[in-house]
């Protein structure tokens, strides 16, 4: 491997073709391990990440078994064209893990370290991989090379840069006031390291949001003995639903006819997948083949609806796609459903109108959805279980700021993403695609809707790979 210390700390005067990749979670590692393994002339692979430990990002940095993947083992593999490479790894530890099984995503990440290792070594002396840690504050057109600059003054020079940056850190969904009111007894952001470790046993917690985020700070507390309340509250009062425990089932359902028959409105594919669910409770099929059939066809689906029936969709019916369509593990349902059953754990549709500071914590007023009745809740503690946020021009990051003052990148008119090409080119201010600046990540949702799983990531990695190296 190659350490920080060894790099150059001005542009390298390296002549092989350099590839620069921002972002080390699951899209810039599996783009990275791609290009190790698909390489057959001279390349240098540039992956820069914040954090020191490269291949974790924010979904798979936790220790926490609590927290486990939301998808099943054997559909997690970060090769595209080997679909049971994840499985394998597990049983080397355990051989009785299932395709079903819903594992630990700490092990995930030590999955995914293990092939960057793996496609390092494999790369030879024809590819090979520079780990960087360091802040990417700027990126700067140059001929014949970009520079990309970092914060400590250190600078690269690429012939193709690639972005693969993921979701931001969630958006407070408190006032300026209602947060002054809470205090330290705000929690802004679940995912930081220790946020949570000052909530006591008996604390009653409000969790703004009722997806599978707070689904997660339930399961965190739960192992830590907590006997207190979980108030959870969104616009709809929705919580997610289950994975079977036996797994998907496959060929049941024409998912490719099914597309085809739901015309071109979210009316008719609301109409359309109502329909289908009840053929299926007929024929006592489950309701989740249905998603599942669906789910290669997502895209062309997004891609079929005109930009006011897209925000048709987003206002009317994302909420019900997002908790049928990402579903949580069978285990954390099960201990979600014990708590709601113990009186431990409720879900209102509700939204907060205030925050009250009062002696041994805060008392807020929820404004109940339907009947607009106000109700005054004492709770100790506020987290905010919105979960992570996908618009750029509230991102918090300089390097996205300076890109999109420069206007390299452009977001989409949903606020969903970036605009980007389809060859992964992003799309600047002018409309037109800059043929050396890449994105790769769950941003691709302006254009594609389902690219926020392994599954789908997989591919546009491996697909973005296979351009860079037979450029």
């Amino acid at each position: 491997m190659n350490e920080i210390d060894d790099l150059p700390s001005s542009p390298s005067a390296d002549p092989c073709r350099t590839v620069v990749i921002v972002g080390a979670g699951f899209s810039g590692a599996a783009t990275a391990i791609q290009l190790l393994r698909m390489a057959k002339t001279s390349l240098r692979v540039v992956l820069i990440n914040e954090s020191g430990r490269m291949a974790r990002g924010l979904a798979y940095g936790t220790h926490n078994n609590a927290h486990v993947l939301n998808v099943p083992a054997g559909n997690m593999s970060a090769l595209a064209g080997d679909p049971d490479d994840f499985l394998r790894y597990c049983r080397w530890s355990d051989p009785q893990i299932q395709p079903h099984a819903f594992v630990p995503r700490r092990l995930y990440g030590a999955y995914l370290e293990a092939l960057l290792s793996a496609a390092e070594l494999f790369g030879g002396e024809v590819a090979r991989l520079d780990r960087v840690v360091g802040r990417v504050i700027q990126i700067r057109p140059g001929v014949p090379r970009a520079r990309v600059l970092l914060q400590d003054g250190r600078e690269f020079l690429a012939d193709e840069v690639v972005l693969a940056f993921g979701h931001f850190s969630p958006r407070d969904p408190l006032s300026a006031s209602d947060m002054a009111a809470a205090g330290v007894r705000y929690v802004s952001d679940p995912w930081r390291p220790d946020a949570l470790a000052h909530i006591r046993q008996d604390d009653d917690v409000l969790l703004v949001g009722s997806g599978l985020t707070a689904v997660d700070v339930a399961l965190a507390l739960s192992r830590m003995s907590y006997t207190g309340r979980l108030i959870s509250i969104s616009r709809r009062g929705l919580a997610p639903q289950s994975h079977r425990l036996s797994g998907a089932l496959q060929g049941g359902i024409d998912g490719a006819a099914l597309a085809a028959a739901m015309g071109n409105t979210a009316r008719s594919y609301l109409r359309t997948l109502r329909t289908e669910v009840r053929r299926c409770r007929a024929r006592d099929q489950d309701w989740r083949d249905v998603i599942g059939a669906l789910r290669p066809h997502t895209s062309q689906l997004w891609r079929r609806l005109t930009l006011d029936e897209r925000k048709r969709f987003l206002r009317h019916l994302r909420s019900y796609w997002d908790v049928m369509r990402h579903r949580c593990a069978p285990a954390a349902h099960d201990v979600m459903v014990a708590l709601k059953q113990c009186g431990q754990f409720s879900v209102f549709a509700a939204r907060l109108r205030g925050v009250t500071s009062v002696l041994d914590g805060l008392e807020v007023k929820l404004e109940l959805r339907g009947t607009g009745a106000l109700q005054r809740q004492q709770v100790q503690v506020i987290v905010n279980c919105t979960g992570p946020t996908s618009d750029v021009l509230h991102s918090g990051s300089p390097l996205i700021e300076h890109l999109l003052d420069t206007g390299l990148i452009c977001p989409d008119p949903l606020r969903l993403g970036l605009l980007v090409g389809e060859r992964y080119r992003t799309i600047n201010r002018a409309g037109q695609e800059i043929p050396w600046l890449h994105y790769v990540g769950p941003l691709l949702k302006a254009t594609e809707w389902e690219a926020t799983a392994v599954p789908e990531l997989r591919v546009h990695a491996m697909r973005l790979a296979e351009q860079l190296v037979g450029h």
